[in-house]
């Protein structure tokens, strides 16, 4: 699923997003990954705003917010808020959770990096979906695949603070030197294009934004392994938000409205990389608007001219 995918992602401050974080895997949106990975016998990755804890850990990186939750001084708290995804199995169980580590100017008002970097781990995968009943007593986990799998989170696939670096991104170089098979993105990435564009060819996808996307990977395509790359795109637009007055708006902020709104780009994908030098091999993938579920076996893809081949951009000082 998408970054922060049942809140949204356009919050203007810390103050306007506290009514909506989640303690540490213990939320709304962990509550719902693990009913439905129970119900759907598969592996449930969900983005969501954390809630740390009501102190921030001592750790020089970290800027502690003062947040006005009342009149009287004993009111004040200090949070510390992630930008954050959690990863359930089948079982229901949490198996990974992971906190961006390279913030966007969005995010970097409410959010701290994550203390940990880039988070790899081994991840089982029914090689069947199964029901519950078939969960509970263990037959959905029967020949199932090991992947070593890393998680991101959108501007994690950039260099830190878009600092002018070549390539590759410090993602690339984690994913390459953990041997990771399987990449997942969890994104709320931005669109230039207009609303009128997005609503008159929703099931096209964004050309622009897929190409920024693979030619930010194509080092992957050094690796000796392939990579599986499932990006989870937010799509549609967003409104901007005001902080409520109970956490210290004033009535001056009514005259700001409702904030700068976003347009987001959609373009979710299913591909492989590394297995044809020079190339991403997609599967699936939706369109600039289009909301859905994109199933793709990776099985095989790329061989028999299964799948879609796109030209990666060469890398300058490549041979």
């Amino acid at each position: 699923m998408t970054e922060c995918h049942h809140t949204g992602y356009n919050f203007p401050s810390l103050q306007s997003i506290t009514p909506y974080l989640e303690p540490t895997s213990a939320g709304c949106s962990t509550e719902w990954a693990i009913r439905t990975a129970r119900r759907l016998g598969c592996l449930v990755t969900v983005g969501y705003p954390e809630l740390f804890s009501p102190t921030p850990p001592p750790a020089a990186s970290l800027k502690p917010t003062m947040l006005n939750l009342g009149p009287e001084p004993e009111a004040y708290y200090k949070l510390t808020a992630y930008n954050s995804t959690v990863t359930v199995n089948p079982l229901g169980e949490i198996v990974l959770h992971y906190r961006k580590t390279h913030l966007y100017y969005t995010d970097e008002v409410w959010a701290q990096e994550s203390p940990d970097g880039f988070t790899t781990t081994e991840l089982r995968f029914p090689s069947k979906a199964g029901t519950s009943a078939d969960v509970v007593e263990g037959h959905a986990l029967k020949g199932d695949v090991t992947h070593t799998t890393t998680q991101a989170i959108c501007m994690d696939l950039n260099h830190h603070h878009f600092l002018p670096r070549p390539p590759p991104s410090a993602l690339c170089r984690h994913v390459l030197a953990t041997g990771s098979t399987l990449l997942v993105l969890s994104t709320a990435w931005l669109t230039h294009l207009t609303a009128s564009a997005l609503v008159s060819q929703p099931e096209v996808f964004d050309l622009d934004t897929l190409a920024y996307w693979f030619n930010v990977l194509e080092p992957l395509t050094d690796g000796d392994k392939e990579v599986i790359c499932v990006l989870a795109n937010r799509c549609g637009e967003e409104a901007g938000r005001l902080v409520p007055k109970v956490l210290g708006r004033t009535d001056e902020d009514e005259e700001d409205g409702e904030g700068v709104g976003v347009r987001y780009a959609g373009s979710s994908f299913i591909g492989k990389i590394g297995g044809d030098k020079g190339k991403v091999v997609v599967g699936g993938i939706m369109g600039r608007a289009e909301e859905g579920l994109l199933v793709v076996e990776t099985e095989g893809l790329g061989l028999g001219g299964k799948g879609m081949k796109f030209e990666l951009k060469e890398r300058e000082g490549s041979e």
